[in-house]
């Protein structure tokens, strides 16, 4: 699935007259956004808007935390705004009208502003086949003349599920938004490695640790869940969220495996398949000993519905990517044959 790209070259004379007509409308705009008549509303908007088409940056996106379905949506966000204090810097995302909030399945709540309204936007849910490709499935909101969304979505902390694409003649731009699972912070950059101007308030943002207890967090209750913040740990290299794709179960079926080491030799394991709920079990880790070529030797104790699983497995971590070889004890990989397989950093 192309998430973004450029179809065709306009001519030369055409591609001047665009530039021209789009430089005469941003300079509409900031003549707008210097403008003392403007409300309080209007003018945070726009200021927004100039400092993302300073940084030459198409979308602007904020996470303003969790909402659930026990009241309404709106009020929810209300809530979070007021929490997290964008009354002031922000006060243009209390008046998003009731037309643009999109509630899809899934808790966490972002705010996305496009650069200005010469784009088309567009807001598309997906799933994830069997072979982990993602097939769009519903589109959830469009229109010719972009304006700020208030967007609830995700099911899943190792899953996104909703693409947005901002379009201005033959310009493409999409984005995915979602947490970063290192420390919690918007994942701020598209599938192109373009990046996305983050306006999320943080000090004012509550994002909980990881449960240090060895309950499992992360697994889809709001309460239990928490992005682990950047830990210590006996091998700084280790720590964090790392998951596998590519692995197929005995069927046949691709299989998502996840792991997350943390601070207190917290360990986590989660196998499924993309877009779907996933298993998750936690426990503890230690590091052993080295083994042969540098690789590690990790011994893991995981509790689990059928009781404890443990054994070692042997591991090299080298620049965001984590080989993972079956030692003794139980197989670290269940429901597949595989006994050595590459993790990415998440």
């Amino acid at each position: 699935m192309a998430f973004s790209g450029c179809n065709g070259k306009p001519k030369k004379q055409e591609r001047k007259r665009e530039n021209r007509q789009e430089s005469q409308q941003e300079k509409k705009e900031t003549v707008k956004a210097d403008n003392k008549d403007l409300s309080k509303s209007e003018q945070s908007l726009q200021n927004l808007q100039k400092n993302l088409r300073r940084s030459r940056m198409p979308m602007a996106a904020a996470y303003l935390g969790y909402a659930d379905d026990n009241s309404p949506f709106r009020d929810q966000v209300r809530t979070l705004l007021k929490n997290g204090k964008y009354e002031e810097q922000y006060s243009f995302l209390a008046d998003v009208p009731k037309e643009n909030y999109i509630s899809y399945n899934g808790e966490e709540v972002y705010a996305i502003v496009p650069q200005s309204t010469q784009y088309a936007m567009k807001v598309e849910s997906f799933d994830w086949d069997e072979n982990a490709n993602a097939m769009v499935r519903d589109t959830l909101y469009i229109s010719q003349k972009a304006a700020p969304v208030i967007l609830k979505c995700n099911l899943s902390e190792l899953s996104y599920n909703v693409v947005i694409t901002l379009t201005k003649g033959t310009e493409t731009f999409s984005y995915s938004p979602s947490l970063s699972l290192m420390d919690g912070a918007l994942y701020a950059y598209n599938l192109d490695g373009m990046e996305i101007y983050d306006f999320t308030l943080y000090d004012n943002l509550e994002i909980p640790v990881w449960n240090e207890g060895g309950e499992c967090g992360g697994c889809g209750d709001p309460e239990g869940y928490g992005a682990p913040l950047e830990a210590a740990g006996e091998e700084p290299g280790l720590i964090g969220q790392w998951i596998s794709t590519e692995l197929k179960n005995q069927s046949g079926q691709n299989i998502t495996y996840g792991m997350y080491f943390g601070d207190y030799q917290y360990f986590e394991f989660q196998y499924g398949q993309m877009g779907h709920d996933l298993e998750c079990w936690s426990g503890t880790f230690e590091v052993t000993d080295q083994f042969r070529n540098g690789e590690l030797v990790v011994h893991y104790v995981l509790y689990t519905p059928d009781g404890t699983r443990e054994g070692e497995f042997y591991t090299m971590v080298n620049y965001g990517e984590m080989l993972v070889t079956e030692g003794s004890g139980d197989a670290i990989f269940p429901f597949t044959d595989a006994s050595t397989e590459w993790f990415y950093s998440y």
